[in-house]
């Protein structure tokens, strides 16, 4: 992402210079803008589960450091289930947001069809990007009808949220579970463990 970003903003600074060939190139690298803001999307999305998988999200941790165990455990859970909740809710409007998005079929995804009105590209018998064509089935068989690549790839937003949901569900599971048992506070004395 770096390279692209940084080459096409080399290529849009030689523009200036008035190089016929250096537009050309800018022109051929069209994608890039697009290639670029799904993989910071993506990149965010992926973070944010990884930050959630590992613990790492942003949280305010000043009451849990002081309350006892048992009162830690319940704190963790309500609060497990609260950014559930959220997270739930957030997968459900965005996925909403990107489906209405995707109703509108762009010019250069459609062909005329035999009656003489628009087809998308995928439901035409004609030449078909086949590999957008059998994800875009993919999709339609969970529910997402997407008309473009972009629009499929805008889908990590839900499904991101979905995942932290589902992680932040079993975290709450998991401190009910422990209840604030935690390695050697139950002995009194016991050493405490190192971390690796």
């Amino acid at each position: 992402m770096v390279l692209i970003a940084a080459g096409q903003a080399l290529v849009r600074n030689l523009t200036h210079f008035e190089w016929t060939w250096a537009n050309e190139v800018l022109e051929r690298m069209a994608w890039a803008d697009s290639l670029l803001q799904k993989a910071t999307l993506w990149l965010a999305f992926l973070g944010a589960s990884l930050a959630t998988h590992e613990g790492r999200h942003i949280g305010i941790d000043v009451l849990p450091r002081v309350a006892p165990p048992r009162l830690r455990a319940w704190m963790e859970a309500v609060v497990g289930v609260g950014c559930a909740v959220i997270c739930f809710f957030l997968a459900r409007v965005f996925w909403m947001a990107v489906l209405n998005n995707a109703v509108d079929v762009p010019l250069e995804y459609s062909v005329l069809g035999p009656d003489g009105g628009a087809l998308h590209v995928c439901e035409s018998r004609g030449d078909r990007p086949m590999v957008f064509c059998m994800a875009r089935g993919a999709l339609r068989w969970i529910g997402a009808t997407v008309s473009t690549p972009d629009d499929a790839l805008q889908l990590v937003a839900p499904a991101m949220f979905g995942v932290m949901a589902i992680r932040f569900v079993l975290r709450a599971c998991c401190a009910l579970v422990s209840r604030g048992s935690r390695p050697n506070e139950s002995k009194p004395g016991a050493a405490p463990q190192e971390r690796a």
